[in-house]
C-alpha cells in the first residue's frame, strides 16, 4: 500500500484533489511499470539490494518522480522476498565473532586480523565454504533477502490500480469519512458492512431512500489507537466500497507535515472497477469466527451461522448483526452482534435501537472494558447485553440467547 507522501495531489480552496492523468500520462505509467516489472523478473533469486539498485537506474530521470516512486512501491509490494532458509545467520555470526575474538587474544594487538583466515576457520567449524559463510553472515538483513517471485500482474493492471492506490494513500490521513452507498442487492450491503467490521472500523449507519445508506466512519486521527495501523484498515475499506453499484464519500483529512485540514471527495465515477473484490463474500473477524466455531461445537439446540440480515429502525439507525442462532425446536431466530472493539457510545446507540424496536430478537456481546452494565437492557425481553471479559464464552452467550428466544413478542 502506498504511503501518504506518495499521493500525487493538488490543493485548492480547502479541498484535496487527485491529479487527473491524461492519455499521455497513462502511457508513461504503463511504460514505467513495465520497466520495474522487467527488472523484477530479471532479478528473481537475487538479493533485494541488487534489485533496488536496478530500480534506481529506472526512476532517477522520470518526469514525475513521485509517480515513479509510487509505481515502484506498488511493484515492490507485489514481490515475494524471503530470507535464505538454509542457514542460521545468528549462529554464523556468533561463530565468526567468537573466533575473531580468540584470534585477537592469541596474537599481538598491533597485528591486523586476517578476514579470510577468520572466515576459513569458521567455515571449517560450521562445515561450510568461506564464501558461503561470508554470504550468510548477514542474510537476515532486509537488503539481503532473496527475491523469490516477481509480480504476476502486467504493467497495464498495475497502472490501472494506481488511481485506487492514490485514493487509499489519502484516506490514511482521514479524520472522518461520510459515505453514501447504493446497491441493487441487499447481499452487497451486508457484505460491505461485514468488511467494515472485519477491519474493526467504527461506523454508524442510517437508511436512505429508496435503496441506500448513509454512514459515518471514524478515521485514525480520532482514535487513541495507533494511527498508522488504523489508517491501513481505513484504506482497505475502499476496495469493498468499489464493489457497490454507486457510492460517494467526503473525507476530512489532515494533510502534510502541519496536518492542515482539507476535504477530499471521491465517488464511484472516479475509480475504475479493476482488481477490486466482488463484495459478495462475508468476512468475520477472528473473535467472531472463534465464537462461531465454539457455538457450532457446543451441545445445543441452536444452530449458528453468519448473519445476513440488516435490522433497521426507521429514522434512528441500522444494526448489523454478526451471527444468527436458529432454534431447531422452532421459533424466531436470535441475532448476535459483537461489540468488542466498539466505543461506549456505540453500545448506547444499540440499546436505544433495541428499546425503540428492532423487530427482531438480539443479544449484544459487549467487552467489559467499555464499562457497560448488562442491566441496561433488562427492560426489554427481546434483547440482552452479554458483558464478557477477555474472550467470549459460547456457554455464557447461549444462556442469554435462550432467555431472549423464550421472550413473548417483540417490542
Amino acid at each position: 500500500m502506498l504511503t501518504a507522501d506518495l499521493a500525487d495531489v493538488r490543493r485548492k480552496n480547502g479541498e484535496l484533489f487527485m491529479r487527473v492523468l491524461d492519455a499521455c500520462a497513462c502511457a508513461q505509467l504503463i511504460e514505467l511499470a513495465e520497466q520495474y516489472l522487467a527488472a523484477a523478473r530479471a532479478h528473481v533469486g537475487y538479493r533485494r539490494e541488487e534489485l533496488y539498485a536496478a530500480w534506481d537506474t529506472i526512476g532517477h530521470d522520470a518526469k514525475h518522480p513521485r509517480r515513479a516512486a509510487a509505481l515502484r512501491k506498488m511493484v515492490d509490494d507485489a514481490c515475494v522476498f524471503e530470507a535464505e532458509g538454509t542457514v542460521d545467520p545468528v549462529r554464523i555470526r556468533r561463530t565468526v565473532f567468537t573466533l575473531a575474538s580468540k584470534l585477537r587474544s592469541a596474537r599481538d594487538r598491533t597485528s591486523p586480523l586476517d578476514r579470510q583466515e577468520i572466515l576459513a576457520c569458521a567455515a571449517s567449524e560450521l562445515g561450510m565454504t568461506s564464501d558461503a559463510v561470508e554470504h550468510a553472515l548477514f542474510a537476515d538483513l532486509r537488503g539481503e533477502h532473496l527475491l523469490m517471485a516477481a509480480p504476476v500482474s502486467n504493467a497495464e493492471s498495475i497502472a490501472c490500480d494506481y488511481e485506487l492506490a492514490q485514493a487509499q494513500a489519502i484516506l490514511l490521513r482521514a479524520v472522518r469519512v461520510t459515505c453514501e452507498v447504493r446497491a441493487a442487492s441487499p447481499g452487497l450491503f451486508r457484505a460491505f458492512f461485514a468488511r467494515l467490521k472485519f477491519h474493526k472500523l467504527l461506523f454508524s449507519v442510517e437508511r436512505m431512500q429508496p435503496k441506500g445508506f448513509r454512514l459515518i466512519v471514524d478515521g485514525p486521527f480520532s482514535m487513541f489507537d495507533s494511527v498508522s495501523r488504523y489508517g491501513v484498515r481505513f484504506a482497505l475499506l475502499l476496495p469493498a466500497l468499489c464493489a457497490l453499484d454507486a457510492w460517494s464519500l467526503t473525507a476530512d483529512v489532515r494533510w502534510g507535515k502541519s496536518r492542515e485540514p482539507f476535504v477530499f471527495r471521491l465517488s464511484s465515477d472516479d475509480i475504475t472497477k479493476h482488481g477490486v473484490d466482488d463484495g459478495c463474500s462475508i468476512h468475520l473477524s477472528d473473535d467472531v469466527r472463534a465464537l462461531l466455531d465454539e457455538l457450532r461445537a457446543a451441545n445445543t439446540h441452536f444452530a449458528a451461522e453468519p448473519a445476513t440480515a440488516l435490522l433497521d429502525v426507521p429514522g434512528l439507525g441500522v444494526c448489523i448483526p454478526d451471527l444468527v442462532l436458529r432454534d431447531e425446536r422452532g421459533g424466531p431466530p436470535v441475532h448476535v452482534e459483537v461489540l468488542g472493539f466498539w466505543s461506549r457510545d456505540a453500545v448506547f446507540r444499540r440499546i436505544e435501537l433495541a428499546e425503540r424496536g428492532l423487530g427482531a430478537r438480539i443479544v449484544f456481546a459487549v467487552c467489559a472494558r467499555l464499562r457497560v452494565s448488562a442491566e441496561l437492557l433488562d427492560g426489554t425481553s427481546s434483547s440482552a447485553l452479554y458483558v464478557y471479559k477477555g474472550k467470549m464464552s459460547a456457554r455464557a452467550l447461549l444462556a442469554h440467547v435462550e432467555r431472549v428466544a423464550l421472550s413473548h413478542g417483540i417490542e
